[in-house]
C-alpha cells in the first residue's frame, strides 16, 4: 500500500464520503502511485497542492522513484470522470502538445511534473530574446492543436493554463477541451497576450518590436479563423515578426 496520508486528511478535512476515498485509493493502488506529497505552490486546508480547481485536486506524487503531477476529480465535481480529458491530453501529446500523460484511471490521471512560472510572470521576467522564443514555440504549438481541430478552451485566460519551464511553453490543463470547434487555440492566445489591454500586452507588443498594424493583425487572424490553413498562419507570425 502507498502512503496516501496527505490525499487522507484532505478528505478528512473536506468531509469527501468514505465510498470516494476508497475509490480513489484503489485507483492511486493500481496507478502505482506510492506517495502523494504535500508540495506546491497553492495551499489549501493546510496541504501544500500544484493545483486547486473547481472539478479536482492537483498532488505531486512518486511512482517508480520519479516525481509526477496527480490530478484527482473532487467527489463534488460536476464532471463525472477524468476520462474526457485524459483522450483530450493524449490527443494534444500526439502533436507533441502539454506535459505528458503517464497514467490514467476514471478519476485519476497522471501526467509529467512541470516546474515552472506562469506566462503572465515569464513576461515580466524574462529577456526580449527569451520571450520572443517562447512566444514563437507557444504559438507553433496552438497551431498544431488548431491542425487536429482539438480546442483547449480556456487559451483566453493563458495566466492559469500556459506555464513556462527550461525556455519552453507547456499548455496545461485540458478538462474543458472540445473536438471540432470553431476555437482558434492561436487567436485565443494571441487576443490574451497581444490584443487585449494590459501591462502584459504592451510588454509582448514591446518586446515583438515591430510596428503592428492592429487591422492588419485582426483581419490576418480571421483569415487564418476561417481557412486554418498554413500559409495564413506563417503570414499571422510574419506580421508578429515571429515567422
Amino acid at each position: 500500500m502507498g502512503n496516501y496520508e496527505v490525499f487522507i486528511r484532505l478528505c478528512e478535512r473536506i468531509n469527501c464520503p468514505r465510498s470516494y476515498v476508497g475509490l480513489i485509493l484503489g485507483e492511486l493502488l493500481r496507478l502505482g502511485v506510492v506517495e502523494v506529497l504535500s508540495d506546491g505552490a497553492v495551499e489549501f486546508m493546510g496541504i501544500r497542492l500544484l493545483g486547486k480547481g473547481q472539478n479536482s485536486f492537483v498532488f505531486k506524487c512518486r511512482v517508480d522513484g520519479e516525481y509526477y503531477a496527480c490530478k484527482i476529480r473532487r467527489f463534488d465535481s460536476s464532471r463525472p470522470s477524468l476520462i474526457n480529458e485524459d483522450n483530450y491530453l493524449r490527443l494534444a501529446n500526439s502533436v507533441n502538445v502539454g506535459p505528458r500523460l503517464i497514467g490514467y484511471a476514471s478519476d485519476v490521471l497522471i501526467m509529467e511534473l512541470i516546474n515552472g512560472v506562469p506566462i503572465q510572470k515569464y513576461v515580466i521576467t524574462s529577456s526580449s530574446t527569451e520571450l520572443k522564443a517562447v512566444l514563437k514555440d507557444l504559438l507553433w504549438q496552438c497551431r498544431r492543436l488548431d491542425s487536429i481541430g482539438l480546442a483547449h478552451n480556456e487559451l483566453s485566460k493563458p495566466q492559469d493554463h500556459v506555464i513556462i519551464s527550461g525556455g519552453k511553453a507547456f499548455i496545461i490543463d485540458f478538462e474543458s477541451a472540445s473536438l471540432n470547434s470553431r476555437v482558434s487555440n492561436v487567436a485565443q492566445i494571441l487576443n490574451a497576450l497581444v490584443l487585449g489591454r494590459g501591462f502584459i500586452q504592451d510588454r509582448v507588443r514591446a518586446v515583438i518590436g515591430v510596428s503592428l498594424n492592429f487591422d492588419e493583425l485582426r483581419s490576418a487572424i480571421r483569415r487564418y479563423k476561417n481557412t486554418r490553413s498554413d500559409d495564413d498562419f506563417i503570414q499571422v507570425m510574419r506580421l508578429l515578426g515571429l515567422e
